[in-house]
């Protein structure tokens, strides 16, 4: 499935401080996601880079991909949890700068922007990937574990030594689109001051402000408006992990138990299901039912990278 047309957003970035204006484009069924830098001056090709777990240069702070020529996009994560989240499989990404707006710092607004457009199915079946047999990945005590199921599930535990998070664990199961937008999407980034102090004197999060993250101190979170859902902090990383895990290039059937993931974990576990062929298997699905109100049915549609 993609999008009927195309719709553009702009804002600061959340690490450079930069401006960066983005066009979201509809793509024909096995394009994927797609990213194209309109900044560059090197042939049409090179500016291509495709959203794909073997591209991936960064996990830190964000999660970043590069071509074959070292171009490179960042902070892709929330883009790809509102695809994912929406059903959306092909699209083109157009920006004219090395990262995405960070935004309200949730995937809200892009959510907004799929909605606005509508959303077309393709002709083609969608492939989804099923996990055969137990994988897991582990840093010191963080860890993800995923097993075979009937649906992609999600059960996300954190835990800091702040009195406004402590530990928060939320279960999600990734089923209707509405779920996805209602619990999921509009949960922001969060940080700690005295680490936003510190990357900042490194010239890191140059755009973080109030007004795209959730920020605390040792007395509790700064911000003057309210979170926006309960256990905000823990629903954000699910947001993120549904957004990396969309690097695979396919929706996925696996159980997940994920305890104080991050972006480095994912992208591990993604490279540990893909190593061995028997981890995990393709199935064809007709294009999802969705409810969204402006769906067009089509055969294809076709769009030059």
């Amino acid at each position: 499935m993609t999008i009927n047309k195309s719709f553009n957003l702009s804002g600061i970035t959340l690490h450079s401080g930069k401006h960066s204006n983005i066009s979201v484009n509809p793509a024909p069924a096995d394009t994927g996601i797609v990213f194209k830098r309109n900044d560059l001056k090197v042939s049409h090709g090179d500016t291509i880079i495709k959203a794909n777990y073997q591209n991936v240069i960064k996990s830190d702070l964000c999660t970043k991909i590069a071509n074959k020529n070292n171009i490179s996009v960042s902070t892709i994560e929330h883009i790809m949890s509102a695809f994912h989240g929406m059903k959306i499989d092909n699209a083109i990404v157009e920006l004219d700068t090395d990262e995405m707006p960070i935004l309200d710092g949730s995937a809200d607004e892009y959510v907004r922007g799929i909605e606005s457009v509508g959303v077309k199915y393709l002709s083609s079946k969608k492939k989804i990937i099923r996990i055969l047999r137990p994988i897991i990945s582990r840093n010191n005590e963080s860890y993800i574990k995923v097993q075979p199921s009937e649906e992609f599930q999600i059960d996300y535990t954190i835990n800091y030594d702040h009195q406004s998070i402590k530990t928060q664990q939320f279960s999600f199961n990734f089923d209707q689109e509405i779920d996805y937008k209602k619990i999921i999407s509009n949960c922001r980034t969060f940080g700690f001051k005295h680490e936003v102090d510190y990357l900042r004197e490194k010239g890191l999060i140059a755009g973080g402000s109030f007004d795209n993250a959730i920020v605390l101190d040792d007395h509790g979170i700064m911000n003057k408006n309210p979170l926006r859902q309960e256990k905000e902090f823990v629903k954000h990383k699910i947001l993120d992990f549904i957004g990396d895990i969309f690097l695979l290039g396919s929706s996925i059937k696996g159980s997940f138990e994920i305890y104080k993931g991050g972006h480095r974990l994912t992208h591990d576990l993604m490279k540990s299901i893909m190593s061995d062929d028997s981890n995990w298997i393709f199935e064809d699905h007709a294009p999802y039912n969705l409810k969204l109100e402006n769906i067009d049915y089509i055969e294809e549609v076709s769009v030059a990278i």
